[in-house]
């Protein structure tokens, strides 16, 4: 990777960005006095734009972007949004590759994931010959989502565990599709974005691959750097790569050191006290520290802050000092700080809770995303497995 990185230096950039911005007019049937919401980055940061159509109907949307970058557009209309008590499902989003140039958008409003795009900009057409694929699968997973969403009202089960599993199939379907797209479309920039977007789905050496086959000249730009990084942190939390070590001031003010470790099997839970899925993992991840601590097991709880309430170091503080004591969880605690040390990106971490385990040889043996009882297990599996009776 740092062979790579210094090479980026001397290339040419076979990517050159226009600076006059951006010009979308949108043409949705049927959008009647419902706003159109466009979100992407700028300036490094989410935003969200909302748009209002004019008397003809037509929804402009104009600005500059650093970089090109997938968009998502969606109508805010609340009649197409499917509840089950208190839970709602969205239909799927427009997403399309938007640059610094001009771009015609028509379609329905009741169905915007399916509009036609239109542009003389390649990086746009590029995408949108993926998109006539992904338009397919929204479609038939939109439908598979209404027939749950009508069966759990009607409270009949019978059947949805199917349903979930063409789902599934679908989802997988459309990650192979985009996959091909990038092998297809190495000196794309769609292929970098779409890149980005895959990292769960993905083994660290296939995206290896992957972003090392992406045309040079294109690796200088925010979004291949920022991918590099990505990639390589990717890497270094592979099975079989030995742990990150560190060193932080945990909860109790004194030092958590993983090198103290040495020889024991570590469970690190990336988690923070405004995620409720990492809240609800607490009672089975406290039944399983019960059982395996005696045996060599520690879990160092580590806490990212950055989406809770309140801005300050302070405030962020005290919310993780409150849900540990409310969660009753006494294993190690540190707390995630950017400026110090930033576990959270050194790890790679996209979603919460994660976890990894680590053998008592240092190496990392699992990593999961998420909680759920099939999760659980496995967790439970490996850790019997390491430390057995």
């Amino acid at each position: 990777m740092k062979k790579t990185a210094t090479l980026i230096l001397f290339l040419v950039p076979l990517f050159i960005f226009a600076q006059e911005g951006f010009t979308v007019k949108t043409k949705f049937d049927h959008l009647g006095t419902n706003k159109v919401k466009a979100s992407y980055y700028k300036n490094g940061k989410y935003t969200n734009d909302t748009l209002v159509a004019n008397k003809k109907g037509i929804v402009l949307w104009e600005g500059q972007l650093d970089e090109p970058q997938i968009v998502r557009m969606e109508v805010l209309d609340t009649s197409l949004i499917l509840r089950v008590g208190k839970a709602a499902s969205t239909p799927p989003f427009l997403m399309f590759v938007l640059t610094n140039a001009a771009v015609t958008i028509t379609g329905d409003a009741k169905e915007a994931y399916a509009a036609s795009i239109k542009s003389k900009d390649k990086e746009i057409t590029d995408y949108e010959t993926y998109r006539k694929d992904e338009i397919a699968f929204n479609r038939a997973s939109w439908e598979l989502q209404k027939e749950i969403n009508r069966k759990l009202n009607a409270k009949d089960t019978v059947g949805n565990g199917v349903i979930m599993a063409k789902l599934s199939v679908l989802r997988k379907e459309n990650q192979q599709v985009r996959m091909r797209f990038i092998d297809a479309h190495p000196a794309s920039f769609s292929s970098i974005l779409m890149l980005s977007n895959l990292f769960l789905v993905m083994s660290p050496d296939d995206m290896y691959r992957r972003y090392e086959a992406i045309d040079a000249r294109l690796k200088d730009s925010k979004a291949a750097q920022a991918l590099g990084l990505k990639v390589e942190s990717n890497r270094k939390t592979a099975i079989g790569q030995p742990m990150i070590q560190f060193s932080l001031v945990g909860v109790d003010g004194k030092k958590v050191s993983t090198a103290d470790l040495k020889g024991k099997v570590i469970l690190l839970d990336f988690w923070g006290s405004w995620c409720v899925p990492c809240r609800k993992s607490h009672p089975a991840l406290k039944e399983l520290y019960a059982k395996y601590k005696s045996r060599g097991l520690e879990i160092i709880g580590i806490s990212n802050e950055a989406f809770s309430a309140g801005g300050t170091k302070a405030q962020q503080e005290a919310s993780w000092r409150k849900a540990i004591k409310e969660d009753g969880i006494d294993w190690l605690h540190v707390l995630n700080d950017a400026d110090i040390n930033d576990l959270a990106k050194s790890h790679d971490i996209n979603g919460y809770p994660t976890k990894f385990l680590i053998d008592r040889n240092g190496k990392f043996v699992l990593k999961i995303l998420g909680t759920s009882e099939a999760l659980h297990k496995t967790l439970e599996k490996k850790l019997s497995e390491l430390m057995p009776d």
